[in-house]
């Protein structure tokens, strides 16, 4: 299972070629994926700064495509605990909060920012 960034979701839906291939091969592995709830809020920040009068629409029906992990009682222990081992200043509060989600769910994390995410300990990290 595998849980993808909001640098992928934005990427895949530019059709931008690496994220598209990557998208095929876990489709090939019939790979479940999955995104958290703090990405779908990142894109949909994305979303509404746009001039595109359809971007929210748009996005809805985009964000439709994936299934969407909560931030629940696991994930907030996770987050609290890491939160006080890391001090945020290595990786920020939205992405720890991914982190946490992807932890408390098995994911294994699809992103760009491999090296951000590195600072997690336990959480699998893929770039695409």
């Amino acid at each position: 299972m595998v849980c993808v960034d909001t640098d992928f979701l934005i990427e895949l839906d530019r059709h931008q070629p690496a994220a598209v291939s990557r998208m095929q091969e876990l489709a090939n592995k019939d790979e479940l994926i999955y995104t958290t709830v703090v990405n779908v809020a990142e894109y949909y920040a994305g979303a509404f700064k746009s001039k595109n009068k359809d971007a929210v629409g748009m996005a809805r029906e985009y964000i439709k495509g994936f299934s969407t992990l909560l931030l629940d009682q696991e994930s907030a222990l996770i987050w609290g605990e890491l939160y006080n081992r890391l001090r945020t200043d290595a990786i920020g509060d939205r992405d720890l909060f991914i982190a946490s989600i992807a932890l408390a769910n098995k994911q294994t994390l699809i992103t760009r920012n491999v090296k951000h995410f590195e600072r997690v300990p336990g959480l699998t990290v893929e770039s695409w």
